[in-house]
């Protein structure tokens, strides 16, 4: 099971750097990456994400309205996002699974529009057989939701899955919805407390699934990082 955002693409970065853009824009002192990343893995409605609009709000020394500098935002993010490619070694991972004949799907905070927008033009899309997404009325993450309806779909037992993440909050969904959980950190990401996943890694090419497929829970053939 993958994560979406920060770990089969790079979304996050593309999306902090355009909040900065805007920051700046308005003379305001920027977000931190510290700040950033407390939201990583958690949907926009959900009460402990950071909202960068009310704290530009507050800041800026003009009236501002939420529509302009949303046009603002998406306008900097899909500039950004145009020229990020899947991050190095989720088409070597997909390819593992295709031969061993591991299912593999999403388990995402994300709506299900986002995740195809972005794969669909990068042929990726077809490579998961589900996607599990807060768009089909599931409930975000650290909620584990979405990792049990992503088994579900595939018709897997958590205790004898793998999930890929790369924030504490996905973490904390795919652990407490019993799979074996591998961090991948990014940019953005890899600073932050990873502990609790089972192992953390620096690459996603460092995972031989013909190793650990067949170790579950054990990640045998998982390489931390050099």
């Amino acid at each position: 099971m993958f994560d979406f955002d920060g770990l089969i693409l790079d979304t996050e970065t593309p999306l902090f750097e355009a909040w900065r853009r805007i920051y700046d824009h308005h003379g305001v002192e920027p977000i931190t990456l510290g700040e950033w990343s407390t939201s990583l893995g958690l949907q926009e409605s959900d009460p402990l994400r950071l909202d960068p609009f009310i704290r530009l709000a507050e800041r800026a020394d003009r009236p501002i309205t939420r529509e302009e500098v949303q046009e603002f935002r998406r306008q900097h993010r899909d500039e950004l996002l145009a020229i990020e490619v899947l991050r190095p070694g989720v088409e070597q991972l997909l390819d593992q699974a295709d031969a061993l004949g591991i299912p593999v799907g999403i388990a995402t905070s994300s709506p299900r529009d986002w995740i195809e927008d972005n794969l669909l033009p990068r042929g990726a899309l077809h490579r998961f057989a589900v996607v599990a997404s807060v768009g089909d009325g599931l409930a975000g993450k650290p909620d584990p939701a979405t990792y049990l309806a992503a088994c579900r779909g595939l018709g897997a037992d958590p205790a004898r899955s793998l999930a890929l993440e790369d924030s504490p909050n996905g973490i904390r969904a795919a652990k407490a919805a019993g799979l074996t959980c591998i961090a991948v950190p990014n940019t953005v990401s890899e600073g932050l407390d990873l502990s609790l996943a089972d192992v953390v890694t620096d690459s996603l090419e460092r995972l031989d699934l013909a190793l650990g497929a067949a170790q579950l829970p054990g990640v045998a053939g998982v390489a931390g990082p050099s």
